[in-house]
């Protein structure tokens, strides 16, 4: 069995060979190569000196036995299985560069005839980049959205931090608007529990909204140690399906009642929450408003871009996308979305089970998106090229010391920055940036 992974293990002699080009669906392609006795010749001395290395033959030392008489030994076919990954990484390295294509992944190898003093013909067959007939893209139109940060924006990131610094103590009284409440609760539809419907000491302030409608209000009054039971209504879009919209019971006990005491904004606060970057209560709200609209100017630029990609994607015209690239994208869709819900302490289980979908029903969802995402790269690395844009090693070390000031005392991440893994990642992400600055700058964005 051929061992792919060794593929681009290949020496640079320049080979004469036979090679035949057929277009498959899908962006394939089948490679046939053919070599001749002498052509194969090289790779049978090696592969012959690579077996008298393991194999005892009287009289001469491991790796010194010659041709012939590693052949007496082990047989010239048991030669020419060893010299297969060789002559198949060389050659296939060689035919996809001599015709030119960009192949995705590892081939599929075929061996068509493999016998001694034979010439050896295999076929490979891979997916190739699909090629794309960039659209006009003076013919985009886009306008930056004007940023108005409101004062509801500010207020809500103060009280924000007003919260992380407040203090809380425990009380004898009714709960009232403002406190937080450790409540254990059970929820029923039609008397019988829900999965995961069962909460133990779950924390929660009155007036934050951030449970269902009605239920934090129906908390209102209790004190530590009083139980309630009431039925609400889930919202119809609620992200479980299959209780949107339904009605359910909800059995509370209140364990235990927090008044909440929040500091007030005055110029000493400003201090100690910026660490001195601010000296007046003024300065510190000013400051929110600044990196506000910083935060949604970034947001406009990335919506822009997406947009810019999007509407040249539509003006320009592709072969048909090969499978693995779509499954390859979808994929990194679906690692995103975990990656984000685990952030949550949520598995991708649970949050399928919340939209009552099965991970191939959403790998169907986002197959759309996938193939926008693929054809939009595709578009990028057109343009990169046929621009001739570059990345100079310079701008990824000026990029790796910027990261590098971030993490001073960071030794881990000194060395994943220092990867070479990590400087192609900085390549590729360096040459989309490029590529979008010349696209804003040919519109005139």
């Amino acid at each position: 069995m051929l061992d792919l992974a060794r593929l681009l293990n290949f020496n640079h002699i320049k080979l004469i060979m036979k090679t035949d080009i057929k277009k498959l669906p899908q962006s394939e392609v089948v490679i046939t190569v053919e070599l001749s006795p002498e052509e194969l010749k090289p790779f049978l001395e090696k592969a012959a000196a690579q077996i008298s290395q393991q194999v005892k033959i009287d009289g001469f030392r491991p790796g010194k036995a010659p041709y012939d008489m590693v052949v007496k030994k082990v047989g010239e076919a048991a030669i020419l299985e060893e010299a297969l990954d060789s002559i198949v990484s060389k050659t296939y390295y060689q035919a996809i560069v001599d015709n030119q294509l960009t192949t995705i992944g590892q081939p599929k190898i075929e061996v068509e005839k493999l016998a001694p003093g034979n010439a050896l013909i295999y076929k490979a067959t891979a997916p190739v980049l699909p090629s794309v007939e960039l659209g006009d893209w003076k013919k985009i139109k886009l306008a930056r959205k004007k940023i108005e940060i409101k004062s509801e924006q500010v207020d809500k990131v103060i009280a924000d931090i007003k919260k992380l610094r407040s203090k809380e103590k425990i009380v004898e009284r009714p709960a009232k608007t403002g406190d937080r409440l450790e409540i254990d609760f059970d929820v029923l539809r039609d008397n019988v529990a829900i999965e995961n419907g069962k909460q133990a000491k779950y924390p929660i302030t009155i007036g934050e909204g951030r449970f269902i409608p009605g239920f934090e209000e129906q908390l209102i009054g209790l004190k530590a140690g009083d139980t309630k039971e009431f039925e609400l209504v889930f919202p119809e879009k609620y992200y479980q399906k299959d209780l949107a919209g339904q009605k359910a019971t909800f059995q509370v006990k209140c364990n235990a009642v927090y008044e909440v005491e929040l500091p007030e904004i005055d110029d000493e606060f400003a201090k100690t929450v910026s660490g001195g970057q601010y000296k007046t209560a003024a300065e510190l709200t000013s400051g929110i408003k600044d990196n506000l609209g910083e935060e949604e100017k970034n947001k406009e630029e990335q919506r822009l871009e997406v947009q810019l990609l999007d509407q040249l994607v539509q003006l320009s015209k592709f072969d048909e996308l090969p499978e693995i690239l779509l499954v390859t994208e979808t994929e990194r869709m679906i690692h995103e979305i975990e990656h984000t819900i685990a952030g949550q302490g949520v598995s991708l289980e649970d949050y399928l089970k919340s939209l009552n979908k099965t991970l191939d029903q959403i790998k169907q969802e986002f197959r759309p998106q996938a193939e926008q995402r693929v054809k939009s790269a595709i578009l990028a690395r057109e343009i990169f090229q046929s621009q001739k844009l570059s990345v100079e090693e310079k701008d990824i070390d000026q990029e790796i010391d910027e990261l590098l000031k971030r993490y001073p005392a960071n030794p881990e991440a000194k060395k994943q920055f220092m990867a070479e893994s990590y400087r192609e990642y900085l390549r590729n992400m360096l040459g989309n940036r490029k590529v979008i600055e010349f696209l804003k700058k040919e519109i005139g964005l």
